[in-house]
């Protein structure tokens, strides 16, 4: 009886393949993880900054450069994160209470009484890094609206 002795280099090449098959697959998926990973954390971002700026707003929004003040915080709270959105835009407005204006929406938030309210929208369109080659991905416009009760009295 004649036992053949198997040679293991015959499946080096097949091996080398799979791996590289298998690889582009498994890097791909940690690679995606990481850019949704990054997404979500810069929409929160975007989401506490419209809060930071609401929050701002509501305090001092007798001030007469309240739109500009509240701009300034909100970009400020990004930390330099805007970068990651193209058409970044922090917007204020504010909504009256009570009166003979009741519903009606104005821009000038420094005209609000106590009891009406502020909303502070930050949004901008996020942009990924497309690490991933050969899947573009589209931009993504987020937007995020924070409405709150006005402190200040004119």
């Amino acid at each position: 009886m004649v036992i053949r002795k198997i040679r293991g280099g015959r499946r080096l090449g097949a091996v080398a393949v799979e791996t590289a098959l298998v690889l582009i697959w498994m890097l791909m998926f940690v690679f995606g993880v990481f850019e949704y990973s990054r997404l979500v954390m810069d929409w929160n971002l975007l989401n506490n900054a419209a809060r930071e700026g609401c929050r701002y707003a509501l305090a001092n929004n007798t001030a007469p450069t309240i739109n500009t003040d509240v701009q300034t915080k909100a970009t400020n709270f990004m930390g330099g994160r805007t970068s990651s959105f193209t058409n970044f835009a922090v917007n204020v407005s504010g909504t009256y209470e009570s009166g003979t204006q009741q519903g009606v929406t104005t821009l000038l938030p420094n005209t609000l009484a106590a009891g009406d309210l502020i909303t502070v929208t930050a949004k901008g369109t996020y942009t990924f890094m497309n690490i991933i080659p050969i899947i573009p991905m589209p931009p993504l416009t987020i937007t995020s609206s924070v409405t709150m009760v006005c402190e200040g009295a004119m």
